[in-house]
């Protein structure tokens, strides 16, 4: 397994990341022995490096996982949280180093941020982790973006370490701007010394077709340093640690057919549609609908975000 530099952070990081989203209870739903299971498959091949939030509720996956688990290279984490105010920040802190346990290194972000205009309404919560790593009760901080205008904003921002930019060889899913946008604004911040976590590179499942390819496409640029892969089974951290170590006549995996459900009881409260980062849905006739397929990937936010729980990726 090949290993970077996070930036700056002195985190030596590996090029694949566990991505912990798709185990979780937004997706596939693993119990926390299944998903820990995985896990250390994924940390016995050399993966050190793993993805997670607060909103994908897997913290106990990640737990058990490291429990006894001793290696010379350390697991590092990242987690996120949508918090905005100094308590509401303190208390995702807490929730992570109580959860997650001592057994990490821990890099915290702000969940899915927009602009300079977002950071700064989020500026109470940032001021919270940038005292956390003065503290060393966390190794550094970031951001994830699905937004140019986001990475962009970020990377302007000398107190921030590490960005988690939606990126992919299609463009799918990037906001406010395309693919070479994206790259551009990536490219900026690496030059800035931010440490580089690239997410969604499969599109949430829409580029499962070129597996091979998409993976490639970000494999090879040098301002990427890391690689966010969802994974879900023994079978797909062993192909993708393959295909990170060089191996190019794995097969591509299973294509499973995925969608968004919306239940008839579903009120139309509007709290998916705002929760939805890429506007892949509407309201109409009081009911929530979708209004572009291509722009979903499948992240699972919607159904988090439904009081009802009449929406779920299945």
């Amino acid at each position: 397994m090949e290993y970077r530099e996070l930036g700056r952070t002195g985190l030596q990081v590996s090029r694949l990341c566990f991505g912990a989203l798709t185990m979780g209870p937004l997706q596939r739903g693993l119990s926390p022995q299944q998903g820990s299971w995985i896990l250390r498959r994924a940390f016995e091949l050399g993966v050190n490096f793993v993805d997670t939030a607060e909103l994908y509720c897997t913290y106990e996956h990640i737990r058990l996982a490291l429990q006894d688990y001793a290696s010379e290279r350390p697991v590092v984490v990242t987690t996120k949280s949508y918090a905005y105010s100094r308590e509401g920040m303190l208390n995702s802190l807490e929730k992570a180093q109580k959860e997650l346990g001592p057994n990490c290194l821990l890099i915290f972000m702000l969940h899915e941020q927009e602009s300079s205009h977002t950071l700064r309404g989020h500026w109470p919560a940032l001021e919270v982790l940038f005292e956390a790593k003065k503290a060393g009760v966390i190794h550094a901080v970031g951001v994830s973006t699905h937004h140019v205008e986001g990475v962009r904003a970020a990377g302007n921002i000398p107190e921030i370490d590490v960005i988690s930019p939606l990126i992919n060889s299609t463009g799918i899913g990037i906001q406010g701007g395309n693919r070479e946008d994206m790259l551009s604004a990536i490219k900026g911040a690496a030059n800035l010394g931010k440490g580089i976590v690239a997410m969604k590179p499969l599109g949430g499942g829409h580029l499962l077709a070129d597996w091979s390819s998409a993976l490639e496409y970000l494999l090879v640029k040098a301002e990427i340093h890391s690689i966010a892969v969802g994974m879900k089974t023994v079978q797909e951290v062993e192909n993708n640690v393959a295909f990170f170590q060089g191996r190019r006549d794995l097969p591509a995996p299973e294509i499973t057919t995925r969608r968004l459900h919306i239940d008839d009881w579903c009120i139309g409260c509007g709290a998916c549609v705002r929760a939805c980062p890429n506007q892949a849905l509407e309201i109409q006739a009081g009911k929530a609908k979708v209004a572009s397929r291509e722009n979903c990937v499948f992240c699972g936010y919607c159904g988090a975000s439904c009081p009802e729980f009449a929406i779920k990726v299945i």
